[in-house]
């Protein structure tokens, strides 16, 4: 009796070891669909904003650092496209880099808003992971409804075929400074819409969705009212953040020199609560 149990036992932890081993480096370790949790008409407007001291942003040469380690910690990353070329990601992760976002696709200026995967996506998606660095990916929308937001999010989500992220699926809103554009005479509501509907399909997805975007933006085109609980990814290039919202990730530059990427490109900083 004794002997069975043993063996018993013996074989029990085997096979929790063979699930624990198995389950390591899968795909199947998505988040949940949290879309039930997204845009909440329960709230106070004063959790619109954030809480950060500016005066503890400390920029100091490229690399910024949040000092009220009290509250928040940081660490800094990059985002990248098919622009940067081949980037060498061994070396970005031993210059202080943790963490990145890779652009996964976006959508074409033109009537036709033809679909397009970034051609470094593969390349970069899984360099980045081997050499130990935490991956999100953003998508570069030209959505003009619902329709095509919902499009770029089975987009998206197809691409990615069910691998691993550690962050989440960033949709990239921006205005088209130079020539014109498919969004141009898109409203702000419909803009806002199109963010609820993305979203929301990555959620269901099993993915983390965020926003990328920026004062202007907040300010004049979209209503943050509706996109509560909405994680932020915020853009501007300054000695400290100029939003008085909530965001998790600043984008502060988009002119940094990093070991292992040719040319300039993005520096991020995630702010992450003690």
């Amino acid at each position: 009796m004794l002997r069975n149990r043993i063996l018993a036992a013996v074989l029990i932890a085997a096979t929790a070891v063979f699930v624990t081993i198995a389950s390591c480096g899968s795909y199947s370790s998505k988040k949940n669909d949290t879309s039930g949790r997204l845009f909440s008409t329960s709230y106070s407007m004063s959790e619109l904003y954030n809480t950060y001291n500016n005066d503890a942003f400390v920029l100091d040469g490229q690399s910024m650092t949040y000092t009220d380690t009290n509250h928040y910690t940081s660490r800094l990353g990059i985002d990248v496209s098919e622009h940067n070329g081949e980037v060498d990601w061994e070396a970005v992760r031993s210059a202080g880099y943790t963490f990145a976002f890779i652009r996964i696709g976006y959508r074409g200026y033109g009537d036709d808003g033809t679909l397009v995967e970034d051609s470094m996506f593969e390349e970069n998606y899984k360099a980045a992971r081997k050499a130990g660095l935490e991956v999100g990916v953003y998508f570069y929308s030209q959505a003009v409804n619902e329709s095509e937001a919902e499009e770029e999010a089975k987009f998206v989500t197809d691409t990615l075929q069910g691998r691993m992220l550690d962050l989440p699926v960033a949709m990239d809103m921006e205005t088209v400074e130079e020539g014109t554009a498919r969004t141009d005479g898109v409203t702000g509501a419909q803009f806002t819409q199109n963010i609820r509907t993305f979203c929301t399909y990555i959620s269901k997805e099993g993915y983390e969705p965020m926003l990328y975007t920026n004062l202007h933006w907040e300010t004049f085109t979209l209503d943050m009212t509706q996109l509560y609980n909405l994680p932020v990814w915020f853009s501007n290039y300054s000695a400290t953040p100029d939003s008085t919202y909530k965001f998790e990730i600043w984008q502060y530059s988009n002119t940094g020199t990093v070991d292992g990427v040719s040319g300039s490109v993005d520096l991020d900083i995630e702010l992450i609560p003690v």
